[in-house]
């Protein structure tokens, strides 16, 4: 059996092992992220999770300047979400957890649904690629549905 023909297999496996998403049709769009001006943007259809996170650089050598982590590699398992941004200026985040409602009175409200899980800041020491060298740091989180 080829390499391609195992990663195939493996993927069938946790497809399979995966729950349909339990989750609303519309929660997708656009959750607050650390800062104002940076955000979290996600697309959910057919069970499939896709998007990335914005925010201002905060390094000398970025400061100010709109980055963009997309993610690489999602998941939906039921009512959980899961994801992992591609490396950026030597950072990129994971996140597992899920939305649930929250006090918006609309769904055009702010705050009508809110992004709660752990958060990872990943920093390779490498500086380009994901590695097991790397610093971790780990926090519980609540972001908010933006305006729609």
């Amino acid at each position: 059996m080829n390499q391609d023909q195992s990663e195939t297999d493996a993927n069938r496996a946790i497809d399979s092992a995966q729950e349909p998403s339990s989750l609303p049709n519309d929660v997708w769009g656009s959750y607050q992220f650390d800062h104002s001006n940076d955000s979290i943007e996600l697309d959910l259809d057919r069970n499939r999770l896709s998007g990335y996170i914005t925010q201002l650089g905060d390094a000398e050598t970025d400061s100010n300047t709109p980055l963009t982590f997309f993610f690489d590699q999602s998941a939906i398992d039921g009512g959980e979400i899961s994801f992992q941004t591609r490396v950026v200026h030597g950072v990129w985040y994971s996140f597992r957890g899920t939305i649930v409602r929250d006090d918006g009175k609309a769904r055009a409200d702010g705050g009508y649904y809110v992004l709660r899980g752990i958060l990872a800041v990943h920093h390779p020491q490498s500086g380009r690629d994901k590695s097991a060298d790397e610093l971790i740091e780990k926090r519980q989180v609540r972001f908010k549905s933006m305006p729609q």
